[in-house]
């Protein structure tokens, strides 16, 4: 029995990260994305290559030309040329 519920956590914990959005970075200079969640705005910043994960929940992102879109959390941002394409 608590085999089964200690697997169902570990599974249920790692769920929440599989299906977050993910941005890669593939200038040669570092790009920031403003992401808004619950109300909350945080700046992430990406290097030169850079990839991150965020936004497990959904959010909207703010791209660095302005744009801005809704995601569902399953999404992957790729940032080139200073413009950042939903794949």
């Amino acid at each position: 029995m608590w085999r089964s519920l200690l697997a169902a956590t570990v599974l249920a914990a790692t769920a929440g990260q599989a299906f977050a959005a993910s941005a890669v970075n593939r200038d040669n200079e570092a790009r920031t994305l403003v992401v808004t969640e619950g109300g909350s705005k945080t700046e992430l910043t990406l290097a030169a290559g850079e990839t991150a994960q965020f936004c497990p929940n959904g959010c909207f992102v703010t791209f660095p030309n302005g744009d801005l879109q809704a995601l569902t959390g399953a999404e992957t941002i790729e940032i080139s040329g200073g413009v950042a394409k939903i794949k």
